[in-house]
């Protein structure tokens, strides 16, 4: 060891939480090497490498997924699910019948311009059309 590096230990040696922290390991000594022993047998299992994977994994989502910008993304996502709530437990006969409309719809058949125009005389489709219209316009003016 180098008269520089033994210098350095000196100084070390005689801070009183250098000190401190040598009697609870002394103290302590049952206890550390149960943890050594256990940690090399981790390593020597490979189970300290899958708990090193796992810590490096949860980094990545803490690190990458739990921004700001994520958690207000979220945030908004929960509030626009909660006014979504609200407006499905007030009425939900729109669902139902969205839900009705596409189950029903499985069996349709592809449409050309002429079987379009013959549609758009049904009042159930001219109905449906003026509704779609509005959700679209409504999505339009949010779009701003």
């Amino acid at each position: 060891m180098s008269e520089e590096k033994v210098e350095k230990l000196i100084e070390l040696l005689q801070q009183d939480k250098v000190q401190d922290a040598l009697i609870s390991i002394v103290q302590n000594i049952d206890v550390v090497k149960e943890l050594v022993n256990t940690l090399y047998d981790f390593k020597r299992s490979g189970v300290l490498d899958d708990l090193l994977n796992a810590a490096a994994s949860l980094r990545f989502f803490t690190e990458g997924l739990l921004t700001r910008e994520f958690i207000e993304r979220v945030a908004k996502l929960q509030e626009v699910a909660l006014i979504a709530g609200s407006n499905l437990a007030m009425d939900s006969s729109k669902i139902d019948c969205l839900t009705y409309a596409l189950a029903t719809a499985e069996d349709a058949k592809p449409v050309g311009l002429f079987g379009l125009l013959n549609a758009l005389r049904d009042p159930e489709v001219q109905k449906g059309l003026g509704f779609l219209i509005a959700v679209l316009k409504k999505l339009g003016s949010c779009q701003k």
